[in-house]
């Protein structure tokens, strides 16, 4: 059974795409999202902010008040 924070059935964000406009050094993003500024993590964590871009991500889990994402194919 998938954990709820990444299960879609559970979660309707999982899936949803966010744009980030740029990254922070600490690996963290801010959005803007259903009306609301979120933080943006990377699935992959901090260390891969290091190659982290601009752009269309896709929101593998919710953390809190965070958004875990990976790159949008």
């Amino acid at each position: 059974v998938q954990p709820a924070a990444s299960n879609r059935d559970v979660n309707l964000d999982v899936g949803e795409t966010v744009q980030v406009g740029a990254w922070n050094p600490d690996g963290t993003a801010q959005v803007r999202y259903r009306g609301a500024q979120w933080t943006v993590v990377l699935r992959s964590g901090p260390a891969g902010a290091a190659t982290a871009l601009p752009g269309t991500y896709r929101v593998a889990e919710v953390v809190g008040n965070r958004l875990v994402v990976d790159a949008a194919a």
